[in-house]
């Protein structure tokens, strides 16, 4: 039964991962409405890599962190010594966005012009909403405890980290033999729910192949499968190619040894990186209790301290995960870790790990 479909399926994902125009809807990985700046980091994106060049600081970075309106507004906005500690875990998307981590109000958006005059709530529940489907206590909640729990995005990077690259293995294997001789997905028990799950919202487009080409019922559940293998192969082939380029990035630029990336023990600092954007966004949105929020902050940075040696060993896990989990160019975060790991007013260089 199952080589009858793949006899019929295999030059359909052939012509999906070369681009072709007939039906790429039924592979295209789900977007939310982008937002001006990478405010939210749940967007994943085709991975466009550049040649790593030599690195120079972002003057104009870092004069909007070490502006003296920054800091009047930290000064004004103050938290203790370890409140500063839980936030400067999720450094990385204020820093990409010249926002301040040191203190959990937001700079941007208490100097929005579309925010001020009571349209606060307003624009924060706007990007949550388009960027992580947060539209309520409930949704945000889930979010933060996942990201928190480290059981949001990582758990997907890790399969992908630990059954190809730690096994020098840096380019996905071949789909005809992928899809012919099955697929073990033993090792990639994370990959392989995310994409049944990614799968079933694409029925629609699902059903309309089998009734193009006639297929018959008891070989429907044959081609699920193989739609799920499709989007695993997808998100494999995509997480490889961005993984090699933040690795070289992380290599060329900041001195790390391969050896070093290899040793990461997890790539689950991706998801608590993140866990400051819900605490902060969702209080700012009137989802949250600030008390709730900080309650997770702590959470995420105490797992975070227990698992990785040093901030810098923390940076490079949270930038492999991105690369792998959103299959993205890292490219965007070079003055971002340049800042975090080599400026004297970064909140790494005196906030201990």
């Amino acid at each position: 039964m199952k080589k009858h479909i793949f006899k019929m399926i295999i030059p359909l994902f052939a012509l999906l991962l070369t681009g072709c125009s007939l039906i790429p809807q039924l592979l295209e990985l789900e977007q939310p409405a982008a937002t001006p700046t990478e405010v939210m980091e749940n967007t994943p994106e085709a991975p466009n890599i550049p040649q790593v060049p030599a690195l120079t600081p972002n003057p104009q970075l870092i004069r909007t962190l070490t502006s003296s309106s920054m800091r009047e507004f930290e000064t004004q906005n103050a938290v203790s010594l370890q409140q500063a500690r839980y936030l400067a875990f999720g450094a990385f998307v204020p820093t990409l966005n010249s926002d301040t981590i040191r203190v959990f109000a937001l700079y941007n958006t208490a100097n929005c012009r579309t925010c001020r005059g009571g349209g606060y709530h307003a624009c924060s529940r706007r990007m949550l909403a388009n960027s992580w489907s947060i539209t309520d206590h409930e949704t945000a909640m889930t979010q933060l405890t996942s990201l928190a729990n480290a059981t949001g995005q990582s758990p997907i990077a890790d399969d992908i980290f630990n059954t190809f690259v730690r096994n020098g293995i840096l380019q996905p294997p071949d789909p005809d033999e992928m899809l012919t001789s099955g697929f073990d997905i033993a090792t990639l028990q994370n990959l392989h729910r995310n994409a049944v799950t990614r799968t079933e919202r694409r029925t629609d487009e699902i059903e309309q192949i089998i009734d193009e080409w006639e297929i018959p019922e008891e070989e429907w559940d044959d081609v699920f499968e193989l739609f799920v293998l499709m989007e695993m192969y997808d998100r494999i082939s995509r997480g490889l190619t961005a993984y090699v380029a933040a690795r070289d990035m992380l290599i060329n630029m900041f001195g790390f040894t391969e050896e070093e990336l290899l040793n990461i023990p997890t790539l689950a600092a991706w998801d608590y990186g993140r866990t400051a954007i819900i605490a902060r966004y969702g209080v700012a949105a009137g989802f949250l209790q600030e008390d709730d929020a900080w309650e997770y902050l702590k959470l995420a940075a105490d797992s975070a301290s227990a698992i990785y040696s040093c901030w810098r060993q923390y940076t490079a896990a949270h930038v492999l995960g991105r690369a792998i989990a959103f299959g993205s160019n890292s490219h965007d975060l070079r003055y971002v870790i340049d800042y975090l790991l080599n400026h004297s007013e970064s909140p790494f260089a005196d906030i201990e790990f």
